[in-house]
């Protein structure tokens, strides 16, 4: 296991779990214990699917991996995820389970004959679109009121739009890697400054509606900002620890504050 990328994806799953607390009442329940080891093992455990990447096929292996994982590794999450679930309703479970189905759309791969579909990574847009609604949603899981409430709507829609340009800036920081390889995406569609314009004005103008339409959500404005500034920072030669972070850094920054802002209206 990649040191590194271990502690890359254990900093993002403690941002998945900030951004689920930030959405409940925090209450110290089993329920809660439950549903919060649930998410952080869960999106851990998405990550190292991720390096793995699953294949799927009619072959006699119908499930099989590029790089074959640990299986006392594989076990430990099993043991973890049924112990959790024992103490959850079917909605929770379902919910949880759906978003890790969902979440592995990202980077399943399907072999059918000569068909080779390489997971919604490989197509450029759809590739950011989903990854921003995978980190959005988690924060709105298990908000009961999201169907209803309008307030909650916009602001999933605002988180969203600011999750979105903070995956393009990922893009970015990937864009030689990704031109190598021939992976297309839209970083490597526009290039480096068409894209980073298109980002700058894509954020000046969230942070101008933010300021006259929204005096409510704050915090969302204060990442606009901050956000609006790393991208202005980034230059093509910068390097990918100034990409991770100016982006990851702000996506991690996010999660915490908005958690804090939640204990400290409980």
């Amino acid at each position: 296991m990649d040191l590194g990328k271990s502690l890359h994806h254990l900093a993002l799953s403690v941002t998945a779990l900030f951004f689920f607390l930030a959405s409940i009442d925090l209450s110290l329940t089993t329920n809660i214990l439950s549903l919060s080891v649930s998410v952080f093992t869960g999106t851990f455990f998405i990550y190292r699917l991720s390096v793995w990447v699953p294949v799927l096929s009619w072959s006699r292996r119908f499930i099989d991996f590029y790089s074959r994982p640990n299986a006392l590794e594989l076990a430990t999450y099993l043991i973890i995820f049924l112990s959790t679930f024992y103490f959850l309703n079917f909605r929770e479970t379902t919910l949880l389970i759906s978003w890790g189905l969902f979440s592995t759309c990202y980077f399943l791969n399907i072999k059918l004959g000569s068909f080779h579909f390489k997971g919604l990574r490989s197509i450029p847009l759809i590739k950011t679109i989903h990854l921003s609604l995978l980190w959005t949603i988690i924060g709105f899981l298990f908000k009961e009121e999201i169907a209803s409430n309008s307030a909650i709507i916009f602001e999933f829609i605002i988180r969203f739009f600011i999750l979105f340009i903070i995956c393009l800036g990922v893009d970015l920081r990937d864009i030689t890697k990704d031109e190598k390889s021939y992976t297309k995406t839209l970083a490597t569609h526009l290039g480096f400054y068409k894209l980073k314009q298109l980002m700058l004005i894509t954020t000046l103008t969230l942070i101008c509606f933010l300021i006259l339409n929204s005096p409510v959500l704050t915090l969302e404005l204060l990442i606009a900002l901050m956000l609006f500034i790393g991208i202005f920072i980034l230059k093509i030669n910068s390097k990918p620890i100034t990409f991770t972070i100016l982006m990851d850094g702000t996506l991690m920054l996010y999660s915490f504050l908005a958690f804090m802002a939640q204990l400290i209206r409980f």
